[in-house]
């Protein structure tokens, strides 16, 4: 359906509500990246199918702010006729911005489960400040838009299966004896909980609902003595149920959390970061509220022993997978392989390996100009064929019982360029020397990014996204609070903590390139005088694209790197392959 109609239903929806603009936020309720269908609002509403951004609706025109890793995307899936982009440039909010310079005296919308409780005060506070209203509306007005066309908002119903305690290192009962032991110790009676990788750590609980994350859509209430999960009982089999009864867990619907809230009283504990102003509102009306981050977030950061192995499994099954489908490709793509044939045959591989659950985000296949799109998503109509004249990113991953993988190499199958070669060895470059990192207890990702971005600034160059975002254990490829950018994190990198190592580089209408390996801080077991310190241990057991690397630009401590990181290779990786994937990786690996 055209942009104009649904555009022209949710205004006049807004006119009900007395509604001068209306923000529709990339998140749901429970601050999720990846969502299920019927809560991707700002997609629907403009097209805009990139995971970070938010449209802001007036009643004549409309704008999608989002950052640099989208502003080319945002270009090509606009209609221009109806939305202007509003660029993110800085950390300062935009809409924001261009709320307080153009809202004066008008009245702003907003649906309370989908904004964070310090979004909210802002928002109120602008818009006060300008002589204009906030109004919160339960009652989500794309959702009510959808009705009105006959779109119903049904959520997703599939089944949750128990996560083994020999994949999750402490069993539910141990972790909820713990997570009520911080409620104590922060002074507290509850704590409300909506998000949904923190909800399946916790249970040790896995689904199906939401696209390549393994989450059940739910709530929880956990009390110093009590725990409720809040979901849908018909999702739960006779085990779990069982299971949750002997641990004297309370099974409620998921609709049911307001109702639930009602029931409890004294000191609540909300996360502000993450928690909605829809919980805060059900919070203050039955007790003291109390903000402080989730004890779950860093606790589900830090992986322990069983949860370090399991990724390294799933790591070694992932790399048998991309190796053969490297393999494969090298052999083939001269029979009119495009974008999309190509990441389905590499998924093909990914499939083949035990425990393997599905994908961990939608592969960005791009081949050409599609490669300098940094979040590209191929379609049918912007598909590519692949050929050897020149570069094509390929950036996937996969969930197993085990773990979450995550990977980008750029590959050429003709002669590249001495440019393509520079470039490609440049990125290279940064990422070596952020994997060979050494650093003290208390560093942050702020710190190091330096490392990878150096041999581009030295170009005059540089990359509109960050070094490194944190990964869960068979969660989501994207996990806090751990980052490497040159954002501030506040957040020390610590033993445990698996972070991405993603340099990259684009040119607009040419190609791009990005190197990624993800990698485990461990702690060095030395004594020293100045404390602890950590280094990297790359998980992804994949050789970089040897044709590609202008082996004259490194020096010897890169070149022994290199050498280091395919011994690992050869040792873990080419004793599981078949012969004929063997052979042509030793043939990558001699340099």
């Amino acid at each position: 359906m055209a942009i104009e109609k649904r555009l022209q239903i949710l205004r006049e929806t807004m006119r009900e509500h007395g509604v001068d603009y209306y923000l529709v936020p990339s998140i749901d309720a429970h601050n999720s990246e990846y969502m299920p269908t019927c809560w991707k609002r700002r997609t629907w509403i403009s097209n805009f199918t990139g995971s970070a951004g938010e449209a802001l609706v007036g009643m004549d025109n409309a704008y999608l702010s989002t950052d640099g890793r989208y502003f080319l995307q945002a270009t090509q899936e606009l209609d221009g006729n109806f939305y202007s982009l509003i660029k993110q440039l800085g950390f300062v909010s935009e809409i924001e911005l261009f709320l307080q310079k153009n809202a004066a005296q008008k009245s702003l919308g907003v649906d309370p489960k989908v904004i964070g409780i310090g979004r909210f005060a802002r928002l109120q506070q602008l818009m006060t400040s300008i002589g204009g209203k906030l109004i919160s509306i339960e009652n989500n007005l794309v959702d009510l838009s959808k009705n009105k066309l006959g779109e119903d908002v049904v959520l997703p119903n599939k089944k949750v299966m128990l996560w083994d305690d020999k994949f999750s290192g402490f069993s539910t009962k141990e972790k909820l004896a713990w997570l009520q032991s911080e409620i104590l110790e922060n002074q507290a009676d509850y704590l409300l909980l909506n998000v949904l990788d923190e909800i399946a750590w916790l249970f040790n609980i896995r689904g199906y609902d939401i696209d390549f994350n393994p989450y059940a859509i739910s709530y929880a209430i956990i009390g110093k003595d009590s725990a409720i999960l809040l979901v849908d009982s018909e999702k739960l089999n006779d085990e779990i149920l069982a299971k949750f009864k002997k641990l004297n867990i309370k099974i409620v619907n998921y609709d049911q959390f307001a109702t639930e809230v009602t029931k409890i009283s004294g000191v609540i504990l909300l996360d502000d970061a993450t928690a909605s102003q829809w919980m805060l509102d059900c919070a203050v009306k039955v007790g003291k509220t109390k903000f402080i981050k989730s004890p779950i977030v860093l606790a589900k950061a830090c992986k322990n022993e069983t949860e370090k192995n399991g990724m390294r499994l799933a790591h070694r099954k992932d790399a048998v997978a991309v190796i053969k489908f490297l393999n494969w490709i090298n052999s083939n793509w001269q029979n009119g392989l495009d974008e999309i044939s190509s990441s389905d045959k590499l998924e093909e591989f990914r499939q083949e390996q035990v425990n393997f659950y599905g994908l961990s985000f939608s592969t960005i296949s791009g081949y050409a100009s599609n490669g300098a799109m940094i979040h590209y998503r191929a379609s049918q109509k912007s598909k590519k064929i692949i050929s050897n004249d020149a570069m094509y990113l390929l950036d996937s991953g996969g969930q197993y019982f085990e773990g979450t993988t995550d990977i980008t190499r750029t590959l050429h199958f003709g002669a590249p360029s001495n440019d393509e070669k520079k470039y490609y060895t440049l990125v290279l470059k940064g990422h070596l020397a952020l994997g060979r990192a050494r650093f003290p207890e208390g560093t942050r990702g702020e710190h190091l990014d330096i490392l990878a971005r150096t041999p581009l600034y030295n170009e005059l160059l540089n990359y509109r996204h960050g070094t490194g975002h944190g990964v869960g254990c068979f969660l989501g490829v994207h996990e806090g609070p751990q980052r490497i950018s040159t954002a501030q994190s506040s957040v020390p990198l610590m033993s445990g903590m698996i972070v991405s190592n993603e340099p990259g580089l684009y040119f607009e209408g040419q190609y791009g390139i990005r190197i990624e390996n993800l990698v485990l801080v461990n702690e060095i077991n030395q004594d020293s005088e100045y404390g602890k310190f950590f280094e990297f241990e790359d998980l992804t057991l994949v050789p970089y694209c040897k044709k590609l690397i202008d082996f004259a630009m490194l020096d010897n401590t890169e070149l022994t790197q290199i050498k280091n990181y395919y011994k690992q290779i050869e040792n873990i990786i080419l004793p599981l392959l078949d012969s004929d994937s063997a052979a042509w990786l030793k043939q990558e690996l001699a340099i």
